[in-house]
């Protein structure tokens, strides 16, 4: 597992931050935002703030605001293609989202697509050639119920990739012996994910706490995916306080976001 330092570049008064690896991929465009941008346009502090963070950060992209994607995320594990109907979907807010979605595949220019978080990982899959990503927010219930996998499997049956060919990361989470849960969600990930679902798990002062990172890792090698290929955010969310987390912060919790698309610009 490769932890990686985050690219940081500052912007007005707060930061953006990429992946190394995917920072040079041509054509390929990400961001990811930290607190004080609230990116949620109905939930946090600042909310009512979030059309203009999203309008600087495809503008920082270069990529077009009006054709900006979203989905109204259910900690699923449902994946789906973007459609050109499906484009500019929840730019304004979740009224218009994509509906009962945490994750999606696409391979149409100029469409940034934004996922949201405030601890659960949001992970970003590249299939360099032909050009075509993923993006997926896999929370608990997503990651026990198999939403990168899910991912995996989308690119390949919509775009005929290799998962071999396939690269990416794991943005800022939960560290991996911080996020606390209880012994129901260990037994629901033994019974979704089998007996070796154990090792995600690690008591601590008789406490629980669910690796979310490795859990998602596993679920990328066994679909298949070069684990030297996956970059992991040397973040916790929970612990670092220029990113939001619902753990820490409870109802005062903004989202940060993954921004990400393919350019069309020659």
């Amino acid at each position: 597992m490769p932890l990686v330092d985050l690219i940081e570049t500052p912007v007005k008064d707060g930061g953006i931050f990429q992946l190394p690896s995917l920072a040079g991929l041509a054509c390929f465009r990400h961001a990811i935002t930290a607190a004080p941008w609230n990116m949620s346009a109905h939930v946090g502090p600042g909310c009512e703030d979030a059309e203009t963070h999203r309008r600087t950060v495809c503008e920082i992209l270069g990529m077009p605001f009006d054709r900006l994607t979203t989905v109204n995320q259910i900690h699923s594990n449902h994946v789906l293609r973007i459609d050109t109907g499906d484009i500019g979907r929840g730019r304004h807010g979740p009224e218009t989202a994509l509906p009962f979605l945490d994750g999606v595949v696409c391979n149409i220019a100029d469409v940034p697509v934004m996922q949201f978080s405030a601890d659960c990982p949001l992970i970003v899959l590249v299939n360099p050639d032909p050009l075509v990503f993923g993006m997926a927010h896999a929370s608990w219930r997503g990651t026990v119920a198999g939403i990168t996998t899910e991912m995996v499997k989308q690119l390949v049956r919509e775009f005929d990739v290799a998962p071999s060919n396939l690269c990416g990361g794991i943005c800022p989470c939960a560290g991996p012996a911080e996020y606390e849960v209880g012994d129901e969600v260990r037994r629901i990930a033994l019974a979704r994910l089998g007996e070796g679902a154990a090792r995600f798990f690690q008591n601590r002062d008789e406490r629980l706490y669910f690796d979310m990172r490795t859990a998602n890792l596993a679920q990328l090698e066994a679909a298949g995916v070069n684990l030297d290929r996956i970059e992991v955010a040397n973040v916790s969310t929970i612990a670092d306080e220029r990113f939001w987390s619902h753990r820490r912060q409870a109802k005062a919790a903004g989202r940060f976001a993954l921004v990400a698309g393919i350019s069309g610009a020659s």
